[in-house]
């Protein structure tokens, strides 16, 4: 199955890929325009392949698997809108296959994820224990969760990613099953360490949009709606955007990443389009609602907005000066 994912650095305009592939016919996204990180995110597929593969150990392969679970379960509302009940019950069957058995039984991380009250209950017979005399007192080794379950993995690289891709795949049935088509998985994967994340899939184009760091500071993102995530500092912001990028000459050096401006998609949109169009291997025939998701002259109030907000030139000088080579407008 043929998956197209757009990823950024957060604001720099991905979206504006995704709306133009919602034009082609032969393009599927979800219902739902959310982002699926399943795969980079802490606790993800990538830190089960640290764990089980990289650095096996025998508790901590068990145990995160148990992570891997409790991360399916927590954001199941989010992923179900992606995939619908494939979700779930895709994601039981590939953490079952990962699993060589069962045993009663933990280790201090287990206790660590028992529910509040349960935790409480064990920290007041420990302390009950230890103020016992000494030969009626319960030994180091006393099992205080007898209803606990480890699990016992061991797996080669091989079998890992060969299930995993299947997971992929069965996943990405849910949104689109017609093997010729495309699906479209909004931030599948990071900007950096690609070849670690395009392991874990079958058959995957990558579009990196990167976006003028003035517009991006000045955006809603930075100054407007106060965001969480970037840096309000103009002295931080320029580090970050600069640490964020460091790879990326590495990264295209894969030949399943294509690297676009934001900017080319509204001043220069049909070269641009042309060129995504080429790189994914679409027809222009299936484009058939052109311009109705992304349409440039719209956009394109989106571009330049340190002409209209004046209240941050010298924070903008700052960009000019330490981001001139990012900078769009002035190359």
């Amino acid at each position: 199955m043929k998956k197209i994912t757009c990823i950024s650095y957060h604001g720099t305009g991905s979206g504006a890929v995704d709306d133009f592939l919602r034009e082609f016919s032969n393009v599927h996204l979800a219902s739902q325009e959310l982002e699926c990180r399943f795969l980079q995110d802490p606790n993800g597929i990538s830190d089960l392949y640290f764990h089980l593969v990289e650095n096996w150990h025998r508790l901590n392969s068990g145990f995160s698997i148990k992570q891997y679970e409790k991360f399916v379960k927590m954001y199941n509302h989010n992923y179900s809108l992606i995939f619908g009940r494939g979700w779930k019950i895709e994601s039981k069957k590939y953490i079952n296959s990962l699993i060589k058995y069962k045993f009663k039984g933990y280790w201090h991380a287990d206790i660590l994820e028992v529910n509040p009250f349960s935790k409480c209950i064990y920290k007041c017979r420990r302390l009950v224990s230890k103020i016992m005399p000494k030969k009626i007192r319960k030994t180091s080794d006393y099992n205080y969760f007898p209803k606990l379950i480890s699990y016992h993995s061991l797996i080669s690289k091989e079998e890992f990613l060969n299930k995993t891709r299947r997971y992929v795949d069965d996943l990405c049935s849910y949104i689109n099953d017609k093997p010729d088509d495309f699906v479209v998985l909004d931030q599948f994967i990071a900007t950096t360490n690609i070849e670690r994340y395009n392991m874990f899939v079958d058959d995957l184009k990558i579009i990196i949009v990167d976006r003028d760091p003035r517009d991006l500071y000045i955006s809603g993102l930075c100054k407007r709606w106060k965001t969480h995530v970037l840096p309000h500092d103009v002295d931080i912001f320029c580090q970050q955007y600069m640490d964020m990028r460091k790879s990326l000459d590495l990264e295209l050096k894969n030949s399943n990443v294509l690297k676009i401006q934001f900017e080319d998609l509204i001043y220069n949109y049909d070269s641009t389009t042309n060129k995504i169009v080429s790189f994914l291997g679409l027809n222009k025939k299936n484009h058939v609602r052109k311009q109705e998701f992304f349409n440039p002259s719209i956009s394109i109030n989106n571009t330049k907005l340190w002409e209209k907000y004046k209240d941050y030139e010298n924070e903008i000088k700052i960009i000019e000066n330490k981001l001139h080579d990012y900078c769009y407008f002035s190359k």
